[in-house]
């Protein structure tokens, strides 16, 4: 009987090649604000919910950095995009998911974004019908590198932690999976793994395709 009940997936840069499109995007509402966001700031941000950014954002601009109308003219302006050019989907995304179903793992996705954003995203992706429990930043207390995401959908899906696998791409989500209990697969996007991660992460795949082919002979 294999060990591995159910696989826990990040969205953006790790289902999607979003990170990319959301720092562009925040370099350009910052700049209107005479401010600016320099690549490996943005991602030490990369994981954390609405709050949890907020939190380093304000302590890095000021307690009166504009949060919530810088967040809705980025989300604005990166829907626009996706909304013209579609979501840009991850290498090996489909096939995995499909792999997944087959084999009857069970799958959540546990992103830090808004659910509404969230599951547009799923959607536009032709993914949304793939996963079973989708449970999103505005939905939980604490942000990434807490575990509570990951507990709360392991909880969803019936599954016990240590039988979980979490994908992530940020250092935040595979030390949040760490504390979960979880066996946390890293594939890299903009965040080059750093001893830590490497420390904390079950392995390290390039791709999505990786992640399928060690799941075929686990």
């Amino acid at each position: 009987m294999r060990n591995i009940e159910a696989v826990i997936f990040d969205m953006d840069g790790l289902m999607f090649d979003t990170e990319r499109i959301s720092f562009r995007s925040w370099k350009e509402v910052c700049k209107k604000e005479g401010l600016t966001m320099e690549e490996d700031f943005y991602t030490s941000l990369i994981g954390r919910n609405l709050k949890g950014f907020g939190v380093i954002m304000k302590e890095t601009y000021g307690e009166d950095f504009p949060l919530d109308r810088l967040y809705e003219e980025k989300i604005k302006i990166m829907t626009d995009f996706m909304n013209k050019n579609g979501v840009p989907v991850k290498t090996g995304l489909h096939e995995l998911l499909d792999y997944l179903k087959d084999q009857n793992y069970k799958v959540a996705v546990a992103t830090s974004t808004s659910r509404e954003r969230a599951l547009h995203m799923l959607e536009m992706a032709g993914v949304k019908n793939k996963v079973n429990y989708v449970i999103c930043g505005d939905e939980v207390i604490n942000s990434k590198p807490n575990p509570e995401i990951f507990l709360k959908a392991a909880e969803k899906l019936g599954v016990s932690p240590d039988k979980c696998i979490v994908l992530e791409d940020s250092g935040a989500g595979i030390e949040a999976a760490h504390a979960a209990g979880m066996k946390g697969i890293n594939v890299p996007d903009m965040k080059v793994p750093d001893e830590e991660m490497k420390k904390r992460s079950f392995m390290i795949c390039n791709s999505l395709l990786e992640v399928r082919d060690y799941l075929k002979n686990v």
